[in-house]
């Protein structure tokens, strides 16, 4: 009976062993801020945020704001210790960190196209009035504002 109970113990720890997994905290920022978080499709949140995700896994980041190209990031597992380890400690992730991390993402917006046209002053100035025109009915906040002019005079300075 005794080794019953003994093996049923055992086996119990053994199992709590192996699905014993290590987390790592994620900083996922966004310039500008406030975008969605979508982890492997699933939403987690808005921008700033940090997130406690298992170094075992690989993870889609997706970040997404209205009036914003979407900006997609994978994270994945890579080791922190070149020398070569063993035993559970390994097989459970403890010698691995998940990268890039943290996840600094500059969002676009959605109205620049993929390249410069033929008429890419004329096609900046009507940028700069749409901007203005969206600041103008409060649609996005000054910092915003700010931030799309740098956008649109920085793709079309190149």
């Amino acid at each position: 009976m005794k080794k019953i109970l003994l093996l049923s113990l055992a086996a119990v720890s053994l199992s709590a062993c192996s699905t014993m997994s290590f987390n790592e905290d994620v900083a996922i920022d966004s310039m500008p801020s406030g975008a969605d978080i979508i982890v492997n499709g699933e939403l987690m949140g808005q921008t700033p945020a940090i997130l406690s995700l298992d170094t075992n896994n690989v993870y889609e980041i997706k970040l997404a704001k209205k009036g914003y190209k979407d900006q997609t990031v994978s994270l994945a597992s890579v080791r922190t210790n070149p020398l070569i380890k063993f035993g559970p400690l390994v097989d459970l992730g403890y010698y691995k960190e998940l990268t890039p991390a943290p996840v600094n993402e500059s969002l676009k917006p959605d109205f620049l196209p993929a390249t410069k046209g033929l008429n890419a002053f004329g096609d900046m100035a009507s940028s700069i009035v749409k901007v203005d025109q969206m600041r103008k009915e409060g649609k996005i906040t000054p910092e915003e504002h700010s931030y799309m002019l740098f956008q649109i005079t920085e793709f079309y300075s190149k």
